[in-house]
């Protein structure tokens, strides 16, 4: 099979695996939001900051390390899991002593239970590393769509069940645990793994010595992605935490998730044609055309309708979080293009560099927050958004220089693309203008028509990123839609 039929194989099944449980979860949290608090939210989000680390600890490289692997022995999979196990319980263990000091840094004793009970999901998530890995590496995505769909349906009828029932901030408690316990059950029953009782040294210093660079950036970034819930959790109200996470949820939904997709599949891929550098700047290329392709529209809709979007599908009580959402859209616009780069790095077996670019780039995140804490919390998200766009040119720097595919040129490749949305913004801005959208009917009519009037726009002037789109997805089209669009 062709990297590209490969390509278009493995996008669908991270697309329903992702996408599958991301719109799940939208329902869901669209339920939840209008039965729970802006505060609730708020409360749990101070807490993903200190679980997003532990999982950074217990990943600690090992995973992609894994993948990189042409094969996977027995002796490795027994390896990272008593490693990612050990790691696992021990910070479970620092969750539940440290709970006290949690609440104590946010001056919210409830905390202290809520802490030690999600702190569980710790454990849940490591035991199943080796096989998230594995089937990663074989390009197994349609196994990883049928562990972590049906867990996601479980946890969201527990929820929303317990929101009816009044347990208010304890529902999203049991969604993250049943999310985590769940999808880790069904990894094994679907990926069983011969797991040895023994450690063995030569495969953890081999996988070990590629994963611990990725160990320390991958914990920086986390701490950094974190970082603006930890700092609007401590000198601002929860409820203004909760609009900021749920507004960034919704971008993360529409940028993070199109990026994670594509990052999953053409990792491995990539890693096959690392050997060859012409080969692989031009399917790097690919990626990055592909990615805006999908990206730019979905982010300048959102910017558009961001208001309705939030009080006609969330309720009213969410419309305090339009600026939010319109400020972080305008970040996610080219997150992807930053994230790609880094991709490509790891590819080329420099994880060094981007430990590097992380303690670069963060310093730039600290001074971006130090001077917009000052102007208060709007000031806090323009300096996310300027801290972006320089990250964005230290990461395109070493592709530059790695792939000679400079940055004039990789902008060049990116502008071509988002200069394909112009017809649809401007059909767009000139309706809504006329008529604005009062309803949740006319919001789904003005999202419709933003995709149909960006695919037939783009049909009728089919260019190469067009062809490249049509070529990934004739695989799944019938033979008389092939037929007419000539693919």
């Amino acid at each position: 099979m062709s990297l590209k039929a490969e390509a278009s194989k493995g996008v669908l099944w991270v697309a329903v695996e992702r996408f599958g449980q991301q719109i799940l979860q939208a329902v869901i949290f669209i339920i939840l939001a209008r039965l729970l608090t802006p505060e609730d939210f708020g409360l749990i989000a101070m807490l993903m900051i200190f679980f997003a680390i532990a999982q950074s600890f217990i990943d600690s490289g090992m995973g992609q390390a894994l993948i990189r692997e042409k094969e996977i022995t027995d002796q490795d999979r027994s390896t990272v899991f008593w490693f990612n196990l050990l790691l696992s319980v021990a910070f479970y263990g620092l969750l539940y002593i440290g709970a006290p000091w949690i609440a104590e840094f946010y001056s919210r004793p409830e905390l202290v239970d809520l802490t030690r009970v999600m702190g569980l999901a710790v454990i849940f998530f490591g035991v199943a590393i080796v096989q998230r890995s594995e089937m990663t590496q074989q390009l197994e995505f349609k196994k990883q769509a049928y562990a972590q769909v049906p867990a996601v349906v479980i946890a969201g009828i527990v929820s929303i069940t317990m929101a009816y029932m009044d347990f208010g901030v304890w529902s999203l408690v049991a969604q993250y645990l049943l999310v985590a316990a769940c999808s880790s059950i069904a990894l094994w029953i679907l990926q069983p793994a011969n797991i040895r009782f023994y450690f063995y040294r030569d495969s953890f210093f081999r996988l070990f010595g590629f994963g611990y660079k990725l160990l320390f950036s991958g914990l920086i970034d986390t701490i950094f992605k974190h970082i603006y819930k930890l700092i609007i959790g401590k000198f601002f109200v929860a409820s203004t935490l909760g609009f900021y996470t749920q507004a960034k949820k919704i971008q993360d939904l529409a940028s993070r998730n199109v990026v994670g997709i594509i990052q999953k599949v053409s990792y491995p891929l990539l890693v096959k044609v690392s050997d060859d550098e012409e080969r692989l700047k031009k399917n790097y290329r690919n990626v990055l055309q592909l990615s805006s392709f999908v990206i730019f529209p979905l982010m300048l809709v959102i910017i558009l309708f961001a208001e309705p979007l939030l009080v006609y599908v969330l309720g009213e009580k969410w419309a305090s979080a339009t600026p939010f959402l319109m400020i972080l859209c305008l970040s996610g616009l080219l997150y992807h293009i930053h994230a790609i780069n880094l991709n490509i790095l790891m590819v080329i077996n420099r994880s060094d560099l981007i430990l590097k670019l992380e303690f670069i780039k963060k310093i730039n995140v600290s001074i971006a927050i130090i001077i917009g804490l000052k102007f208060g919390i709007y000031g806090l998200l323009a300096g996310q958004v300027v801290s972006s766009y320089v990250a964005l040119f230290i990461n395109t720097w070493y592709t530059a220089r790695f792939l000679d595919y400079s940055i004039s040129e990789q902008c060049s490749d990116v502008l071509k693309v988002l200069v394909l949305s112009i017809p649809m913004i401007t059909v767009l801005i000139i309706l809504s203008y006329f008529y604005p959208v009062h309803s949740l009917f006319m919001l789904i009519g003005y999202l419709l028509l933003s995709g149909i009037v960006y695919i037939v726009g783009n049909l009728l002037y089919r260019t190469e990123i067009v062809n490249l789109v049509l070529e990934m997805a004739a695989p799944f089209l019938p033979k008389k839609i092939k037929t007419i669009l000539d693919v």
